[in-house]
C-alpha cells in the first residue's frame, strides 16, 4: 500500500517533532496577532493571556520531543 502523506517519517517520534514545531509556530503567530489586536483594542487582555499559556505549552512540548529525539 502506498503512503499518501506529504512528509515521510522514519519514526513516530519524528512525526511528533514535526507536529510540535508546527504547533509552536502557530502559537507564536496567534499570540503576535492577538498582541497587535490588543494594542488597537480589538482583543481582550484575557485572550492574550490565554494565548501566552498556549505558547508555553507548545514550548514545553517542543522541548520534550526534542530531548527524546
Amino acid at each position: 500500500m502506498e503512503n499518501d502523506q506529504t512528509l515521510e517519517h522514519e519514526t513516530t517520534l519524528e512525526h511528533a517533532f514535526d507536529v510540535a514545531k508546527a504547533n509552536h509556530k502557530e502559537a507564536l503567530r496567534l499570540l503576535d496577532r492577538a498582541r497587535a489586536a490588543h494594542a488597537s483594542g480589538d482583543v481582550t487582555a484575557e485572550r492574550v493571556q490565554q494565548l501566552e499559556s498556549l505558547l508555553a505549552v507548545a514550548e514545553e512540548d517542543l522541548q520534550r520531543v526534542s530531548r527524546e529525539l
